[in-house]
């Protein structure tokens, strides 16, 4: 075998044929996570009660829509806990209004500056403050994000299929709602390299313990599981608090699931290309506990896996060679055909897969940003400056 077979068998195999392995791997995924398909297992008459659990850190814009949909749920027996997370904007003043108007249904708590303790990162401190107010009788805790919007039959859906399957955690997966250019090209690509990077759907493999993923947006664990591995104190170090709750009830032998979500909850997760560019980031890191190697990973697939595809029509064209043009479109095909389904799963328009050359130098930028974090080991977000240590998580925090 020659140098120039060599060549041409590694770029079908890294080019194309990754990207074709990830096609199928994607459409094998959606259909694993398909939890929630038409007819819907009904409601026992019995329902179990659940405390509905919303941390609010600076979500004015948002709180209100968030909140109403949460109180127009359908569910026979449920109440709200919405914690204040030392807010800088309205959103104390918006709780405490809403609290006021559905005193029975809503509680509203408050994190005052100055009250999160060392090693603890805010939104599981927030989530641990809010437990306590959680009835006795709940049987099931619902932690919705407050930049979510839910449809009315979301909770008596997640409710009655994990009574049903018997599931100990079910996290959906939402359409992705975006407003600006930046926002409808960037974060749906964000949302599948993380799919990929973290092998979502086998998380609804039992046979693999040490793999699992949860989307704390809308995240609905049984109690006694939850208490059992020891609640969000068990996960305070942590930025990532959903999928360290998924990896450690999985680990315990409980029984996890992700499910594709966007017929019942929506989000825009930010509202501007710099708070995309920060917020996926700090994911990226948090999800890969601060270890630089998922995301070295991805940057060399997506410079030798996708990039490669231009360098193989260039190199066609440059030798009249017509295998490796039709090669190189070939893979720029598959990409767009995965892209496309990508954009399409979250709920925006497929155009945007056409983009993909420009939207993956983004991807790039912010896998850069996350590495610069794991290098300082120091994350910013909503006011707080933390101090992250590998194998010990939060060691440090200070408001700015």
């Amino acid at each position: 075998m020659n140098l120039t077979t060599i060549i041409d068998i590694a770029y079908l195999l890294l080019g194309p044929g990754a990207w074709a392995v990830l096609l199928f791997a994607m459409i094998k995924g959606r259909k694993r996570m398909d939890l929630l398909r038409e007819p819907l297992p009904p409601l026992t008459e019995d329902a179990p009660p659940v405390c509905v659990l919303v941390p609010v850190k600076d979500e004015e814009r948002q709180l209100r829509a968030s909140l109403d949909s949460i109180l127009k749920l359908d569910y026979p027996s449920y109440h709200i806990v919405a914690i204040d997370d030392r807010s800088d904007d309205a959103s104390g003043a918006i709780l405490d209004e809403l609290a006021e108007s559905y005193p029975k249904k809503l509680t509203a708590v408050h994190v005052r500056p100055g009250e999160l303790p060392d090693g603890w990162a805010g939104k599981p401190h927030a989530l641990h403050v809010g437990l306590r107010h959680a009835r006795e009788q709940d049987k099931w805790l619902l932690f919705v994000d407050s930049d979510v919007t839910v449809s009315p039959d979301a909770l008596r859906a997640a409710v009655a299929v994990c009574e049903l399957k018997r599931y100990d955690l079910i996290s959906l997966l939402p359409r992705l709602r975006g407003e600006s250019f930046w926002e409808r090209l960037i974060v749906p690509l964000c949302g599948a390299a993380t799919s990929a990077m973290f092998l979502f759907p086998f998380t609804n493999y039992n046979e693999l313990p040490r793999i699992a993923f949860a989307n704390g947006q809308f995240m609905l664990v049984r109690r006694s599981a939850y208490e059992a591995i020891g609640g969000h104190e068990a996960v305070r170090d942590t930025f990532s608090e959903d999928v360290a709750i998924a990896r450690k009830l999985k680990r315990a032998g409980f029984r996890p699931r992700l499910a594709m979500g966007e017929r019942f909850i929506s989000t825009r997760m930010y509202d501007s290309l710099g708070a995309v560019m920060r917020g996926w980031a700090r994911n990226f890191f948090s999800g890969s506990t601060g270890r630089p190697w998922r995301v070295i990973g991805a940057i060399a697939f997506m410079i030798a896996c996708t990039y490669s595809a231009f360098g193989a029509i260039g190199w066609g064209a440059l030798r009249s060679d017509w295998k490796w043009i039709i090669a190189g479109v070939a893979h720029l095909a598959i990409i767009v055909t995965a892209l496309a389904l990508s954009y399409a799963w979250t709920g925006n328009r497929v155009r945007y897969a056409l983009l993909w050359p420009l939207g993956c130098a983004m991807l790039i930028a912010i896998w850069l940003r996350s590495l610069s974090m794991c290098v300082t080991r120091r994350v910013e977000w909503r006011g707080t400056s933390y101090g992250y240590r590998i194998g010990r998580g939060v060691v440090s925090s200070s408001a700015r």
